[in-house]
């Protein structure tokens, strides 16, 4: 698949049992053993004067990472079992940090309404990234978070 496709993006994200879920547009594509979902998002929401994120997810098997680039611009890596360093920069503040991830699957509709980790790549929508991590910013740990990135097609 070369072409990108729009898509509706629900992100669910779980911060030291706190919840908040989030729905933008953008699009998504595959290429070679990856597939990538871009979207841009306020960099503060409700704020649109505050300038805005533009934020590229990459998945293949067994990693995930995110960059984001704009106002804020941060870069994030995931691997399951591993400590990975990232980086975060705002014209407030920069600092490193580090992520130590528990879980990350790619989830596929099992067509009874529920869903089964998939062992390759989506060929087509609807799929789920999801993962688990904690983070440490300066050696301490800062949060616990459990995301859940659903990508499914846009119909406008």
């Amino acid at each position: 698949m070369a072409e990108n496709r729009k898509v509706r993006i629900t992100l669910e994200s779980v911060q030291d049992g706190n919840s908040h879920v989030h729905v933008y547009e953008g699009e998504w594509f595959r290429k070679e053993r990856s597939i990538y979902i871009r979207y841009s998002e306020p960099a503060v929401e409700g704020d649109p004067k505050a300038g805005e994120v533009r934020t590229l997810v990459k998945y293949r098997q067994g990693e995930l990472s995110i960059m984001r680039r704009g106002v804020i611009e941060s870069e994030q890596l995931f691997v399951p079992g591993l400590r990975r360093t990232g980086r975060y920069d705002s014209s407030m503040t920069s600092f490193s940090l580090a992520t130590d991830t528990t879980q990350l699957s790619l989830q596929l509709p099992d067509g009874e309404g529920g869903s089964v980790a998939a062992e390759s790549l989506p060929e087509q929508l609807p799929f789920t990234l999801e993962w688990k991590y904690e983070m440490h910013v300066d050696d301490q740990m800062s949060g616990r978070f459990h995301i859940r990135l659903h990508i499914q097609e846009d119909i406008n």
